[in-house]
């Protein structure tokens, strides 16, 4: 079964007040308090969390990563949103303003 995609490139999307989350030797570690359960993310992954620290659209995470990395605009796109729409769909990040 397909999960229910959340987030597309106009969405508004920011941490959730309800994860904890550190930097442990330069990647993020997260809990959600409301769930009680524990993750990593890997270097590109934390990048990302540092941009939801405020409200971004999704769109202009995938300019920052673009700009960063050697990567076509259209793969950083479907991975971006992939990464982003798992973390809406376990409430890791709060959608701020829906694209839809």
């Amino acid at each position: 079964m397909e999960k229910q995609k959340l987030v597309d490139l106009e969405t508004t999307v920011v941490c959730s007040t309800e994860v904890v989350s550190t930097k442990v030797e330069g990647e993020v570690v997260m809990m959600s308090i409301e769930q009680g359960t524990y993750s990593g993310l890997d270097a590109i992954g934390s990048e990302i969390w540092r941009l939801l620290e405020k409200p971004i659209s999704v769109s202009e995470i995938c300019k920052a990563m673009t700009a960063r990395y050697d990567v076509e605009k259209e793969q950083c796109e479907k991975d971006v949103l992939a990464f982003l729409n798992d973390l809406a769909s376990d409430d890791t990040i709060q959608i701020v303003k829906s694209g839809n």
